[in-house]
């Protein structure tokens, strides 16, 4: 049920604002770096934060499934303790 989520919170880094502030950060970086190709290593940098919200949200949901089992049933619910 999550996936879908997942996948939709990857357009968080698509917006108009999001694309060219990761874009100028990532060729600022790559320039800065010895040896770094800015065009190759700047546009990489997109890529990764578009993933980044998708394997987040993915995350969270292995963590609240994995929390969820360990969680002990209650055998009888309807059942009050008066003590």
């Amino acid at each position: 049920m999550i996936v879908p989520l997942a996948f939709d919170s990857g357009g968080v880094a698509t917006s108009t604002v999001t694309v060219p502030i990761i874009a100028a950060l990532g060729l600022g970086l790559a320039e800065s770096v010895p040896g770094r190709d800015p065009l190759i290593d700047g546009f990489g940098l997109i890529a990764f934060a578009c993933l980044f919200p998708i394997i987040t949200v993915m995350a969270y949901a292995q963590i609240a499934e994995y929390r969820a089992s360990r969680r002990k049933p209650d055998p009888d619910p309807d059942k009050t303790n008066t003590s």
